[in-house]
């Protein structure tokens, strides 16, 4: 598969998009790729074509972006910080889920690796979402390594991620191994593009997952998340690897 131009990772970049997720077992996992080289392209990172991803979620103490997002009330937000290890880059980024199953994300760049909020940061949030920004701690790391498409000639952009690690604050990280995360972004839902039909070829499951709120439901018992145990259960039984 032939790396992306720049000039195509900018038309990509959906900022505005609908979102599907699936998961595949890493069994299956490199078949999707078959007979795709002419229709999506690999995005490179640093000459990799894995990047690694590191993300640092921000909640109120009371948990209120996981609550809104267990109850599935929309519109609801979620602040974090990402890592790009790879290309030594981070950014402070707000995820805004909207009617109709819409995603808008707004992103702010801030010095590698800082993962604090400072008063630029808590304008940005301020001006972005009406979270109470100064309630805001960090709640969970999530690591995992990354593959994504662009697509040639549809408006579509598709990650792969696995290696997935969650863990609160310096604690020893608790690794997923449930197969292979897959979300594929698109301007609108289009179930009948290339990446979707391989993903049905290789018995990919339509799933609704948050990485974010399956790391609460490992790490954090006290909050209840009855909404997710049917589905984080159904996922470890179909996906074990």
């Amino acid at each position: 598969m032939e790396a992306a131009s720049l000039e195509l990772i900018e038309q990509r970049a959906l900022q505005r998009r609908v979102d599907t997720k699936q998961i595949v077992a890493r069994s299956l996992f490199e078949k999707v790729f078959a007979g795709l080289d002419q229709d999506y392209a690999l995005v490179m990172s640093s000459q990799r074509r894995k990047a690694t991803y590191r993300n640092l979620y921000f909640d109120t103490e009371d948990h209120l972006c996981l609550r809104e997002h267990h109850r599935g009330r929309r519109p609801r937000y979620k602040v974090r910080i990402r890592h790009h290890v790879d290309r030594s880059l981070s950014f402070l980024e707000i995820k805004e889920k909207r009617h109709g199953g819409i995603t808008k994300k707004y992103r702010k760049p801030i010095p590698f690796m800082q993962e604090d909020i400072n008063a630029e940061a808590l304008s940005f949030i301020e001006a972005n979402c009406p979270l109470p920004a100064r309630s805001l701690h960090p709640s969970i790391r999530i690591d995992f390594e990354r593959i994504t498409l662009v697509g040639c000639h549809l408006p579509e952009r598709v990650t792969f991620d696995s290696r997935i690690c969650f863990s609160k604050a310096d604690d020893t990280p608790t690794p997923w191994n449930h197969g292979v995360i897959v979300e594929i972004k698109q301007e609108r839902y289009k179930p009948r593009s290339p990446i979707m039909l391989a993903l049905r070829k290789a018995r990919a499951q339509s799933v609704s997952i948050s990485k974010y709120c399956t790391g609460a439901y490992l790490l954090l018992p006290d909050v209840k998340m009855n909404l997710y145990k049917d589905r984080f259960r159904f996922i470890r039984r179909r996906f074990n690897d």
